[in-house]
């Protein structure tokens, strides 16, 4: 949710018009927001037989809905497919067209001045600030450089005394440490012949026999018979009988020998036995050392993986789910938008296009009758869009995360996927275009935002306007401006406390198909005279401005 002031605004912004064939109403009210988004069309006279009435409903800054306010009319009918009288592809051609222009550098500058955003990052006193640090950090280093490491480590408070005897205790625990796990690693552990470790029991250690042990002693035998000394550990040291015991890849070569005479297979046995008997114990140690290094080293590998495996994976989220401005930059057009709903009304046809959540409703003899779709990202037509193009939906409805809507003019943060066209874009400025053939039956429309259409349902706001157009008892009949105020404050929620709704911009136009007889000397239209007399001005075209903090939020 947006951020909400502590009181409503509840001034509102109202005026009527018409002509000899409709006659039209529009209020607008900034409400529990903190800035007022929305924009709007009212023009009579679009062209000699058209008129045309729109709502735009601005999201992430009012900019995109005041510049479409400003330019989509004269967009529209300079679009050929207008000239030519297809008025339906003529809207679709026209929101592409607009939505395509706000990427250009001319009109992002147009939509910064819009928004009142700076041009420039403001002269800095921070640079100056850190100049000054790096300056004392400079003269710091300097004057460190020439003190002793006695003055150094007073000035940051150590003792070198201190320092010294730590030093010393480490060095000793450490000693210690070292030969305590060689004599224990000795004392526990034996290597078997089949490079088995072999625990100690009782102070023993197991014996392994093996098909290379009996090698080695049929071969002592032979060379004992032969008048040949042999000593079948290879050695003839005192630990000739515990090196017997090793592995099966230091006996092989010292035992196992082919056709050879007693002399080479002496000379070899001894040479083997000798070289192996000095690095046996060694070599063993290592094995187990590194036997153990190799399985701490590829259970950290697997934690390191894994961990690296969490955090692509959480960049892969943060990367998808990354949001307008979370880069620090932002953009006008980029980071907001608008949607669109515009009627052109063409003699009897009525043509509608939308892209977003406002809506244009028809009461046709008291029945409402849609001339709209809400455009929403869980819809299935939307959500198979938006993952084609490579986004998502959340589970509270959003692109992304971000927007809660799936049609959209700007937003171009999530219109980047070069492989697609703009109408195949995650969110698209693309319209649904909806015509209808006006008759008798037909007695008004509605055109209004998602501040209207949230709190109240298309048969419930005809209904509430319905009550109220018609003469009363006394032959009064009100302005429709007057009665769309009365809606406006009906949905206005009484606090924030809820989930939002009745807390949005609201903006709202009645468009009767034949003219109002509404007094034009009542009091309302007095009073809005006098507003206009005192300079504030409300053109038929009127934009009906302000901001509204963006559906995003």
């Amino acid at each position: 949710m947006g951020a909400y002031l502590s009181q409503p605004n509840i001034t509102k912004s109202s005026s009527d018009g018409g002509n000899s064939n409709l006659s039209y109403g529009i209020s607008a009210m900034q409400g529990w927001r903190v800035s007022m988004e929305d924009a709007h069309n009212c023009i009579l006279d679009f062209d000699e037989d058209t008129a045309m009435f729109a709502v735009y409903d601005g999201h992430g800054g009012e900019e995109v809905a005041l510049y479409c306010s400003k330019y989509l009319p004269d967009i529209i009918k300079e679009q050929k497919t207008y000239k030519d009288r297809k008025l339906q592809k003529a809207l679709e051609d026209a929101f592409l067209a607009i939505d395509s222009r706000i990427t250009t550098e001319e009109v992002i500058k147009e939509l910064v001045q819009i928004a009142g955003r700076p041009t420039e990052e403001p002269p800095s006193e921070k640079m100056a600030e850190e100049d000054d640090l790096e300056t004392e950090e400079a003269a710091l280093l300097h004057e460190e450089a020439t003190m002793t490491i006695e003055e150094l480590l007073a000035r940051y408070g150590q003792n070198l005394n201190a320092v010294k005897h730590a030093a010393a205790i480490s060095a000793a625990t450490k000693k210690a440490a070292s030969s305590h796990s060689e004599s224990s690693g000795e004392k526990d552990l034996k290597e078997g012949i089949n490079g088995e470790m072999e625990e100690e029991t009782n102070g023993k250690a197991k014996e392994v026999a093996s098909g290379s042990k009996n090698r080695v002693c049929q071969r002592q035998e032979a060379n004992e018979a032969s008048g040949q000394a042999a000593n079948c550990g290879g050695s003839g040291s005192p630990n000739g009988q515990q090196k017997s015991s090793k592995t099966e890849g230091d006996a092989g070569p010292s035992c196992s020998s082919s056709s050879k005479d007693v002399g080479d297979t002496k000379s070899k046995f001894f040479d083997d036995s000798e070289e192996s008997e000095e690095g046996e114990e060694e070599g063993s140690d290592e094995e187990d050392g590194s036997e153990e290094e190799e399985g701490d080293s590829s259970e950290i590998e697997e934690e390191e993986d894994t961990e690296e495996g969490e955090e692509d994976s959480e960049d892969g989220e943060e990367e998808e789910m990354c949001l307008p401005g979370m880069d620090g930059k932002e953009e006008p057009g980029s980071d907001s938008g608008t949607t669109a709903v515009v009627a052109l009304i063409r003699g009897k046809q009525l043509i509608v296009a939308n892209a977003g959540d406002s809506r244009c409703v028809v009461s046709e003899r008291g029945k409402a009758v849609d001339m709209s779709y809400d455009h929403k990202p869980e819809d299935e037509v939307e959500l198979a869009r938006i993952k084609n193009a490579g986004g998502k939906v959340t589970m509270d409805g959003r692109v992304n995360g971000g927007l809660n809507l799936s049609r959209a003019i700007g937003d171009h943060f999530y219109k980047r996927n070069r492989a697609l066209p703009p109408e195949e874009q995650m969110i698209s400025a693309m319209p649904d275009v909806k015509v209808l053939t006006l008759n008798e039956d037909h007695d008004f429309m509605v055109i209004a935002c998602d501040g209207i259409w949230n709190v109240l349902s298309s048969q419930e706001v005809v209904d509430f306007i319905s009550e109220r157009i018609k003469p009363n008892e006394s032959g009064h009949v009100r302005s429709l401006s007057s009665i769309i105020e009365e809606l406006l404050d009906h949905c206005l929620a009484p606090d924030t406390s809820g989930d939002g709704t009745g807390c949005d911009n609201m903006t709202c136009v009645i468009i009767t198909l034949r003219p109002h007889p509404s007094a034009t000397n009542s009091e309302d239209t007095k009073k809005r005279k006098h507003q206009e007399e005192a300079g504030v001005t409300e053109e038929p075209e009127e934009n009906g401005n302000d901001s509204k903090k963006a559906k995003s939020d």
